[in-house]
């Protein structure tokens, strides 16, 4: 089975596709790629997962006996605070060993160049091909030190996020680490800003206790009884390598990354005052257009994958960059997703405000309206994967439901836009066996048609 990198990095079945001897394969093809590139300098780390640590430090002495001078994680760390050493550092790249918020029996590799975001196609292109022959590095004689990239990465956390703000507003959060790399850093971010906190799920646990360490509406079930119960300001949730987000608001209910990401951008704007541009994928609502529309702001739409966004960082000033799956960064930041930043900022807001996202967001709401989304995961099992491609990726349907297609948008997947503004964004996820349904429509009734309507198209079950 050929190795290939999706939107973000290779990912597989631990002893079934991800094996020893195809990992060493993955390890030697990036340090040519990196010769080639005449870089001699990598960040090595991973996530709590299983074998993580051993595979990294595997790997940074594998790549040191190839000649690279090598700088090891000494603990299971976030995806950004890699990117964040890799920038800090000026070396080469990062090979990072994370499958990120895919289910325990998965593990996989990242690679970042030396900007410290995703890396983009041409690059994992290469890195492919160099896979398929066999590539592997002539030996040299390299360095391999043990560093500590958090302390670094937690100093300037404190020029994006206003602890003075924070302390002394009585914030109290509830933190669902999800068994990973943001245990320890998050939580004390926030206790030395002088929030109360309590963190759930905080110790390594390659099984993730058992659950899928996405934090969506449906994993943050438990942070939102515990918010409840503890009569919390705000519920805080990052994936496995803490690069996702997910939040709880005061009241226990969920706040959608279409939502925060809108409500966050106007408060960057109009009360830190921050200069530039918004940047969302495809994927992500379009509430954020109605802020920057109303602040005099551009904001650029981008194919899915945060190395996309990251692109459009990197070449402009930009104030928020984010995605619906829950990734987000902010201007001078790394160009990569950091959940842990995210919920700090949400801590933030709550605090200058003085009031829970619950009661921002009905403000908010008042003022730009309000969308309704869905995410609908379909496996590809049975004829689905075939049926949607036929369906909807390489024909277009007149209606969904009573709603006439006006418009298709191909940028990325297939993008439906429906009479009304309603619209349905088809894709084939780059990381899993999926076909992912993006709805957007004016009510949650509205959401109902158009699932009930797709499931009925493709023959799949109802929702």
């Amino acid at each position: 089975m050929r190795i290939v990198f999706g939107t973000s990095g290779w990912r597989g079945v631990i002893a079934r596709d991800f094996t020893e001897e195809r990992v060493n394969r993955v390890i030697d093809a990036i340090a040519v790629f990196l010769r080639e590139s005449g870089e001699s300098g990598i960040i090595v780390g991973g996530d709590t997962r299983f074998l993580s640590p051993e595979l990294a430090r595997d790997a940074a002495t594998r790549l040191s006996a190839a000649g690279f001078e090598v700088r090891l994680a000494d603990r299971p760390v976030p995806t950004p605070v890699l990117s964040h050493a890799v920038r800090r550092l000026r070396l080469g790249g990062v090979i990072n060993f994370t499958a990120s918020h895919n289910p325990f029996m998965y593990n996989g590799i990242k690679f970042s160049p030396g900007h410290g975001g995703p890396a983009p196609s041409s690059v994992t292109t290469r890195i492919e091909e160099l896979i398929e022959a066999g590539a592997s590095p002539e030996a040299g004689s390299g360095s391999l030190t043990v560093e500590d990239f958090v302390t670094p990465y937690t100093g300037d956390l404190e020029l994006l996020v206003k602890r003075d703000v924070i302390a002394g507003s009585g914030l109290r959060a509830v933190y669902d680490a999800f068994n990973g790399t943001g245990s320890g850093i998050l939580d004390v971010f926030l206790q030395h800003s002088g929030a109360s906190v309590r963190t759930i799920h905080g110790r390594r646990d390659p099984l993730f206790d058992g659950r899928h360490p996405e934090p969506n509406e449906k994993g943050l079930a438990g942070l939102s009884e515990q918010v409840t119960v503890s009569r919390a300001s705000v519920g805080l949730a990052t994936d496995g390598d803490a690069d996702r987000f997910g939040l709880v608001d005061e009241e226990g209910g969920y706040v959608s990354p279409h939502d925060y990401l809108a409500l966050l951008f106007e408060y960057l704007v109009r009360d830190r005052g921050m200069e530039g541009i918004g940047v969302r994928s495809t994927t992500t609502g379009s509430l954020m257009d109605r802020v920057a529309a109303s602040l005099g702001r551009d904001v650029v739409e981008t194919p899915v994958g945060f190395k996309h966004l990251g692109a459009v960082m990197l070449e402009r000033s930009v104030v928020l960059a984010g995605e619906e799956s829950g990734g987000l960064s902010i201007g001078g930041h790394v160009p990569e997703k950091d959940g842990i930043l995210a919920c700090l900022l949400a801590c933030e807001m709550c605090a200058r405000r003085g009031v829970g996202l619950a009661v921002q967001l009905r403000d908010f709401w008042s003022r730009y309206g309000r969308l309704a989304h869905r995410r609908i995961d379909l496996g590809l099992a049975d004829g689905i994967g075939d049926t949607v491609r036929k369906l909807f990726i390489e024909n277009t349907p007149p209606s969904l439901g009573d709603l006439a297609v006006e418009r298709v948008d191909s940028r990325d997947g297939r993008k439906l836009v429906l009479a009304g503004g309603a619209s349905v964004l088809v894709r084939m996820s780059g990381t899993e066996p999926l076909a992912r349904f993006y709805l957007e429509s004016g009510t949650d009734a509205g959401l109902d048609v158009l699932e009930s309507s797709i499931r009925a198209a493709i023959g799949a079950p109802q929702g």
